[in-house]
């Protein structure tokens, strides 16, 4: 049997590395929320895994809900999410989805990597490693990642992760026939886990390690340690730990000549895991019972368990299983020839044949349609692609023409500005020369009125809208409430006008710009000398 179920002692000791993090934000409505979610996961753990899952998903959700620059500030979040993509992985990996688990398990690897998380790191190495193991069957890259995790565990002193470490790593190498190097990290981790470990700890090392006996025939030492792992398990409540323990049972005793006990061992397992609604493993329940039962030469209850097999894989729809299960079909016809006397078995195994004949049939079927619509998903796609390039084409062209003509109009009232100003200097030379005759007094009020008019205005923030769509309403959603003179002047901002540009189009002194730019400083909190737009994060 692998790693025994931890999840509820993991949840513990995340839980208390949450609780020596004590300058977090723990007060916010948000890490209470998360707490609430955390302690529901915790709570369903070895009940209810499903339900732990739902809720650990929820937190995931939740986290990313935030707003991002809140996020990066707290490293709780952080350490949240990470946990959650492992435990997520655990359940994902229990129910045999491995390429599922390796990818939750990468990603609370990815969390912890970038927020200087590396004291956590030890456990979700060891985790991929198990995900890997299985996924790509590749023991030498599984024993890379176990290795990496034990150099964490060392360096920060984390027993109870080497001693799980270690546990692995002897399974890892029990799989590749290394007897040697297999019982010499087994032993490492039942040192360990006898002087420190909690009875969760002990009751998951010493199935393991009974799992590694039984490979190696020491069936005898086996189910020592296997009994010793239940008791704990049956002590601490653990029905998903239990049910792999008696499970492990009914394949000891069928192994040794015991079949009979063998069956009443695998039929508790397979209660419980009805009870617990572990779909996934429930499957390989009924192929061991079904082996079970032909020890005894029930080969009636042998093809029925047989038949509740697959029936159960096919449910879970899965397609590396569904590759196994045909070679299983195969091992099986070649294993009953001893029953061939048994015409009702005989006939039995023909429909059986007829069966998988029509499946073979279907998979073919389902293949040729499934190449007709990949085909034509790529002759769709390549329309729509090549619709949506011509339409970000014209797209780019319009917005192109629209940047001149919101130049051009900007040049247009910075020339009017200019002109203006020199029509002035040239009234005040007539008023000093031929004194405050009524014409002049007249043009010269004229001339004061701003030079950028509300119809200037309208036309010029239209064309400034499709140049640079949503950028008011961008300061706006950042609870900036701006007068109109404010949003003239960050305009002229984004438009890059210096301070003398600024004032001749708004017919205003330099230094009255100046005091409008100071007040929109104080009005947005933005500190002296910052730029406004990049403190408003709308200069792009």
């Amino acid at each position: 049997m692998k790693s025994s179920i931890l999840i509820i002692i993991s949840f513990s000791m995340f839980s208390y590395s949450y609780g020596q993090q004590k300058t977090e934000s723990l007060d916010t409505q948000d890490s209470i929320h998360i707490e609430k979610l955390y302690g529901l996961a915790k709570e369903n753990s070895d009940r209810k895994p499903y339900e732990a899952k739902k809720y650990l998903y929820e937190i995931v959700q939740y986290i990313d809900s935030l707003v991002t620059p809140r996020q990066s500030k707290n490293n709780y979040f952080n350490k949240r999410k990470a946990d959650a993509y492992h435990f997520l992985s655990y359940y994902e990996r229990r129910e045999n989805n491995f390429d599922e688990a390796a990818i939750l398990a990468q990603k609370s690897i990815d969390i912890k990597l970038a927020n200087g998380l590396d004291s956590l790191l030890a456990i979700s190495y060891h985790q991929k490693a198990k995900a890997w193991i299985a996924v790509l069957n590749s023991m030498e890259d599984g024993i890379q990642q176990l290795e990496k995790a034990e150099q964490v565990a060392k360096k920060y002193k984390q027993a109870g992760q080497l001693s799980e470490i270690y546990s692995s790593l002897g399974s890892a190498y029990g799989v590749t026939s290394d007897t040697i190097k297999s019982m010499r990290y087994y032993k490492k981790s039942i040192r360990l886990v006898d002087s420190i470990g909690t009875d969760y700890q002990k009751a998951a090392m010493y199935a393991n390690y009974a799992a590694i006996l039984r490979r190696f025939k020491d069936y005898k030492s086996s189910l020592s340690y296997l009994q010793k792992a239940i008791v704990l398990h049956k002590k601490n409540n653990n029905k998903i730990g239990l049910e792999s323990g008696l499970y492990a049972l009914g394949v000891h005793y069928t192994d040794i000549g015991q079949p009979l006990k063998g069956i009443t061992y695998l039929k508790q397992a397979i209660d419980l895991c009805v009870a617990l609604k572990s779909e996934a493993v429930i499957p390989f329940r009924y192929l061991e019972l079904s082996r079970s039962y032909e020890a005894i030469g029930n080969y009636k209850e042998s093809y029925k368990a047989y038949l509740e097999y697959h029936k159960l894989l096919e449910k879970r729809n899965d397609v590396e299983e569904a590759k196994k299960l045909a070679k299983l079909e195969t091992a099986f016809a070649y294993e009953k020839q001893k029953v061939r006397d048994s015409l009702e078995f005989a006939s039995e195994k023909r429909e059986l044949a007829l069966i998988t004949k029509s499946e073979t049939a279907k998979k073919q079927l389902y293949f040729i349609l499934l190449i007709i619509t990949v085909l034509g998903g790529l002759i769709i796609g390549f329309l729509i692609r090549r619709i949506y390039k011509n339409k970000a084409i014209a797209a780019t062209l319009a917005l192109e023409k629209n940047k001149q003509e919101l130049a051009e109009f900007t040049s247009q009232l910075i020339e009017k500005s200019k002109a203006q100003e020199a029509l002035t200097i040239e009234l005040e030379e007539l008023k000093s020369e031929f004194g405050e005759k009524e014409s002049i007094k007249n043009l010269q009020e004229l001339m004061a009125t701003k030079i950028l008019t509300k119809e200037d205005w309208y036309i010029f923030r239209e064309k400034f809208a499709i140049v640079h769509p949503g950028f008011f309403n961008k300061i706006k959603n950042k609870g900036f409430e701006l007068t109109q003179s404010e949003e003239r002047l960050i305009a002229m901002e984004k438009l890059g006008l210096d301070t003398k540009q600024i004032s001749n189009m708004l017919a205003i002194s330099e230094d009255s710009v100046m005091m409008n730019r100071y007040r929109l400083r104080k009005k947005i909190n933005a500190p002296k000398g910052a730029p406004i737009l990049e403190h408003l994060q709308v200069g792009q």
